[in-house]
Formats: structure tokens, sequence, C-alpha cells
């Protein structure tokens, strides 16, 4: 446990320390998903998420999503595809509706009590121009995630470490990667199909004029069917 705290240390001091001046904000994160089996190696999910930023006195989002994933390779590999609709408080002090489709792929390799997963995840994010003008409309972003889980023999808890890079491909003035998000979980099983996971999450601006270190706690009541 000692080295594990010392590696989400390292990893949360590269986007802390990557740039001076920056801002912080605190936040809280509940959400529920679920996940269907519909017969072979394909499978349906859901996800409801409620999102508050501004040292958790602000709403932020409501995110709605739906996926659909094929799996193959004995199971070692994930093909999936995201539809989400987003309700969001924007930078102008209102709410706008923005949709998001995703394609994604993971690999896994499991070792003794490990799980290495590697996703690669492809994301459109389309802006409603009756709010307000966006300059890229659709935003395009690549997201490349490695993540690490750990479950000891015989026991109901699970850990997990990931860190994920964004590089937006779109924006001719700010492409590039420019976020960088770290999250640490653990997951309760509450029963063979229930589980409750608690996570602590930091996504670090990189690569902005005014970059924001944001924190979350988040709490995610799962369902597995």
């Amino acid at each position: 446990m000692k080295r594990l705290l010392t590696i989400v240390l390292l990893l949360l001091s590269v986007g802390v320390f990557a740039q001076s001046e920056r801002s912080t904000d605190f936040g809280c994160i509940v959400s529920a998903e679920a996940e269907v089996g519909l017969g072979g190696p394909f499978g349906l999910s859901v996800e409801e998420e409620l999102r508050f930023e501004n040292n958790c006195t602000q709403f932020d989002r409501w995110l709605n999503s739906v996926g659909v994933d094929y799996t193959c390779l004995h199971n070692r590999m994930n093909i999936g595809l995201t539809v989400d609709y987003i309700r969001r408080h924007n930078d102008r002090g209102y709410y706008e509706n923005r949709g998001r489709l995703g394609l994604q792929v993971t690999y896994t390799e499991d070792w003794r009590r490990f799980r290495f997963q590697v996703r690669s995840k492809a994301i459109g994010t389309f802006f409603d121009e009756r709010t307000g003008e966006h300059r890229v409309n659709p935003r395009l972003y690549w997201r490349n995630r490695l993540k690490v889980t750990y479950q000891p023999m015989n026991s109901r808890f699970k850990y997990a470490l990931s860190t994920e890079l964004f590089w937006l491909t779109n924006d001719p003035k700010k492409g590039g990667i420019d976020n960088l998000r770290t999250v640490l979980s653990v997951d309760y099983r509450l029963a063979r199909q229930y589980t409750l996971s608690a996570f602590v999450r930091m996504d670090n601006d990189l690569q902005v004029k005014e970059p924001v270190d944001r924190f979350f706690l988040g709490l995610t009541f799962k369902a597995k069917y």
C-alpha cells in the first residue's frame, strides 16, 4: 500500500507542477452504471451522472449515456460505441445541450492478482449553436488511458489506479494534449451483481493560458447482469 501511495503522489504531481499560476477547484460526482449481456459477445451499458463544481456548490452537468460493446480475443479486447446527452453549465453562465459520440477499444491482460488495461477512445462533442457560437463544432478528442487494478484474494475490495491523456485533434488554436486525468478508486462488492465504488479524481489542464487543477470526490453504484 505504501508503494501504491507513492506512485499516486508522483502521478498527481506531474500536472500540478507543470505550470505556474494555476487555479484550483474542488467538486463531487455521483453516478450509477448498469451493464447487461445481450447474448454472446455483445453487451449493453447505461450510465447516469451528476457533477458539481465550485467546492461542490454549483451544479456543473448531467450526463446520460448509452453504449453497446463487442468482446473478442478470449475476452481480452472490447470494442464499444457510446452515445451521450449532456446538460452542461457553460462559461457564459447558463445551461446548454451537448451531444457526444464515442468509439473505444480496450485491451486487457491479467497477471496474478493484477489486471492491466489500455484504452484508446475517440470522442466527438457536438454543441448547440442556438445557445452561442462555437469556434470548433464538433470538438474531437483522442483519449488514451492506462489502468491497473488489484484485487486481493478472497476479498470484496478492488483497488485501481489510472492515468489518461486528452488530445484535442481539430482545434488549430488549442490543438495538442491539454488535460491529464488521474483516478484512484476502491470498489466494494455488495453482492454478486452490485458494487459500490468510491474514487478520487484529479484533472490537470496542460498547455493552456489559464490552467486549472480540478479535484473530485466521487461515488458510483454499479450493477452487472
